[in-house]
């Protein structure tokens, strides 16, 4: 009898049932062992998430009304600022990024300002919607850094795209785009976006679990900063 958690694909690999409530999310993989679909991020404040919020509005309003051109939009609740993008992650891997993100970090709390709204990439067709974000100090490059040896110890790929990161909020994706999308350009282009200034405290490991509508975001690692300088 075959297990109810499990059924077979109609090229034989296998794939895993997600549950609703995203306690497990699985991928399909051709070696039959799961997958979990990780980023490690940077969450928003108040202040800061209602600001990108504010953003997008304005973007939208601006496309509102001109044919052809469709955005899929982030849900308020699911933004945020992605450090490194990991994909399919099989599991006992997650389970040493877990581990090793957990270890103190000799890096103290800093601060991150909104910048100027924009697209990506910066010419031809846009295909990501974004806010910017400015790094006066330099803190976010040093916890890119501390991040990358710690993924890598753990056995995550790191995508060599990491090297050419420009820190941003995205906001939408572009799924449809006429006039090689110089209206969307344009209107990312045109929108005031309010300065606001946080806090960052910590850095999360989070599971992408598909569900209707749009994914969920389960934290499975949070990592403090500055819990390590007291033996730094």
């Amino acid at each position: 009898m075959r297990s109810a958690g499990n059924e077979p694909s109609s090229n034989g690999r296998h794939l895993k049932r997600r549950s609703t409530c995203c306690a497990e999310c699985w991928t399909i993989v051709g070696d039959n062992r799961a997958r979990a679909r990780l980023f490690v991020a940077i969450d928003l404040d108040q202040a800061a998430r209602g600001a990108v919020t504010g953003a997008a509005a304005q973007i939208a309003e601006r496309l509102a009304g001109i044919d052809g051109i469709r955005v899929s939009w982030v849900r308020p609740r699911n933004l945020h600022l992605t450090v490194r993008f990991l994909g399919g992650v099989r599991r006992e891997t997650m389970e040493r990024l877990q581990a090793s993100l957990a270890e103190p970090w000799a890096l103290a709390p800093f601060e991150l300002a909104l910048a100027p709204a924009g697209v990506f990439p910066v010419s031809g067709a846009p295909r990501v919607v974004w806010v910017g974000v400015r790094d006066r100090d330099g803190a976010f490059a040093c916890v890119t850094s501390e991040l990358d040896a710690r993924l890598a110890a753990a056995g995550a790929t790191v995508s060599d795209d990491a090297t050419h990161f420009t820190p941003h909020v995205t906001l939408g994706r572009v799924r449809r785009a006429p006039r090689r999308g110089r209206d969307i350009r344009d209107a990312a282009a045109a929108v005031s976006v309010d300065p606001e200034r946080w806090r960052v405290t910590d850095v999360t490991l989070y599971e992408s679990c598909p569900t209707d509508g749009s994914p969920t975001y389960v934290a499975r690692a949070v990592a403090p900063l500055g819990a390590g300088l007291a033996s730094a």
